[in-house]
């Protein structure tokens, strides 16, 4: 019969044990270590653990952070040093997306109540409305901002039809330059770098590829019927499309070939976001439970069904998550309405020296344009 000192050491070890694996699993390879390290939380919906944040994105230049809230409905731009407030804009409905212009200079939002809005990224000033036939719920910015994408929800026309519309607009002229009927609710849309291709992905089993700028259909990667697409996008590349489902599935495509790369499923939750760090060499997810998970796409490739490289305990589900643009940063929406802004520490043993030349040739180019000035 075991002692009682037995049986407590035994139950807090399990205790520990527990306790730890909530909060950061990491993996080491060659001495090097994949990690996430939190920064600040900033509460984004002001109905706490009713709200929900459904978008928050870096700026291109990684200073700012916008987000868009469920229930409280505002738009709220933030800097990224100290997760200061710069403004906010409360509208009347609920922001499904927010999206920055590739210039930094403004944001766009979109909304249950049938609109697209662009604001001054500097001060929040409305400067333009885009109507919609129903809500929307998918927003992207083309890299060269000329377009700015919408999904909206289906509904049904007078037919028993159903319709969902993606819509490309002309920027900066707000115009619309093409739209296609997608058959069903968007929730994704994503540019590839060059902005030859967009996809989109949502309520049904297809995530569909368009030429540009025609936005002529010119690939359809097809799922399983029971599980419909919440979330999709191309790798920096443009050499892979990943997707997740309703059901906790992840896929793999070639975008070349159309072939399925890999399908697995690591929760068994519903994946709202998947993401790939800006150097390719991670796909990030997270969904509806507490975590959030990098895996390896070279082990993702290689079949050997070892995927993942990093799990951390995130607080609450998240609804988005974004990367700034060298990958140092990562920032996480979240359903009991904050957002987090988490350090990502590389595996990378050359990533301080990369970094360090980036900020003094920053550093040597601003000061260059003062002693311009001066003179």
């Amino acid at each position: 019969m075991k002692s009682s000192n037995q049986i407590f050491f035994a139950m807090y070890f399990l205790f520990s044990i527990s306790v730890l694996s909530q909060f950061q699993v990491t993996t080491k390879f060659d001495g090097k270590q994949l990690a996430l390290n939190p920064v600040w939380t900033r509460v984004a919906d002001v109905y706490g653990e009713a709200g929900s944040i459904e978008s928050a994105e870096f700026s291109k230049d990684g200073r700012y952070i916008v987000s868009g809230s469920k229930f409280d409905n505002t738009v709220i731009m933030w800097r990224t040093s100290d997760g200061f407030e710069m403004w906010r804009q409360t509208l009347p409905q609920e922001i499904e997306r927010v999206a920055w212009s590739p210039d930094g200079k403004y944001v766009a939002s979109c909304s249950e109540d049938f609109l697209v809005r662009v604001f001054k990224a500097e001060d929040g000033e409305l400067v333009m409305e885009l109507r919609h036939e129903q809500g929307i719920d998918a927003l992207d910015w083309s890299h060269n901002g000329r377009w700015l994408a919408s999904g909206e929800e289906y509904h049904d026309d007078e037919d028993g039809v159903r319709r969902g519309y993606l819509t490309l607009f002309n920027m900066p002229e707000g115009t619309v330059h093409k739209r296609y009927d997608f058959g069903t609710t968007m929730n994704e849309v994503d540019f590839t770098l060059d902005d030859k291709y967009i996809l989109a992905a949502g309520h049904g089993a297809q995530v569909k590829v368009f030429k540009l700028p025609e936005l002529e259909l010119v690939k359809e990667f097809v799922g399983d019927p029971k599980h419909h697409f919440i979330t999709a996008r191309f790798s920096p590349d443009q050499k892979l499309i990943a997707a997740g489902d309703k059901d906790g599935n992840y896929w793999i495509w070639d975008f070349e070939t159309g072939k399925l790369k890999e399908k697995f499923d690591r929760s068994g939750h519903k994946v709202e976001v998947v993401n790939w760090s800006p150097d390719g060499k991670y796909l990030a997810t997270a969904g509806n439970d507490p975590f959030i998970r990098f895996f390896r796409t070279e082990d993702i490739l290689s079949g050997n069904r070892i995927y993942t490289a990093l799990q951390v305990h995130a607080g609450d589900q998240a609804e988005y998550i974004d990367f700034n643009t060298d990958g140092s940063m990562l920032v996480s929406a979240h359903q009991d309405g904050c957002i987090r802004l988490w350090i990502v520490m590389s595996e990378d043993p050359t990533v301080n020296e990369r970094r360090h030349k980036w900020v003094r040739k920053q550093q040597d180019e601003m000061n260059a344009e003062k002693n311009k000035t001066k003179k």
